[in-house]
């Protein structure tokens, strides 16, 4: 999202979206985005949860949205937060790249309680009024 946050503000000039033959609704990647609030509240739950009682060990838990969006959704929605346009190219495939790949929270909803709250586009919005005010 920060490049597409750059070519809004004029520092780039478009964004490269890498592949559109993927097996998704669009051809682009699906990835799971997650707004920086709801990240930083996970971190805290899981603060919360390493000092609680009787807490030792390891404990690993994913952080996300849980579900994803498209690369070209995610140009869009920044295009429609920002009011501008976004321009971008396809570009080949990433050696790596798959073709979706998102989160499952469960547990961390369980054990912390968490669970993203924002949507794409309150990311998109938030992103936007940061980038606006940091050129």
């Amino acid at each position: 999202m920060p490049y597409i946050a750059q070519v809004a503000i004029g520092r780039r000039e478009k964004i490269s979206v890498y592949g559109n033959d993927y097996k998704t609704p669009d051809g682009t990647g699906y990835r799971d985005y997650v707004h920086v609030m709801d990240l930083a509240d996970g971190h805290l739950k899981a603060v919360d949860h390493i000092l609680g009682d009787n807490r030792n060990g390891i404990h690993i838990f994913n952080l996300g949205s849980g579900k994803g969006n498209t690369v070209l959704e995610v140009i869009k929605a920044f295009s429609e937060a920002s009011g501008k346009d976004i321009p971008y190219e396809i570009a080949g495939r990433r050696k790596g790249d798959v073709d979706s790949l998102y989160a499952s929270c469960d547990l961390a909803e369980k054990v912390l309680g968490w669970k993203s709250c924002k949507t794409l586009e309150d990311m998109c919005r938030d992103m936007w009024n940061w980038q606006t005010k940091n050129p």
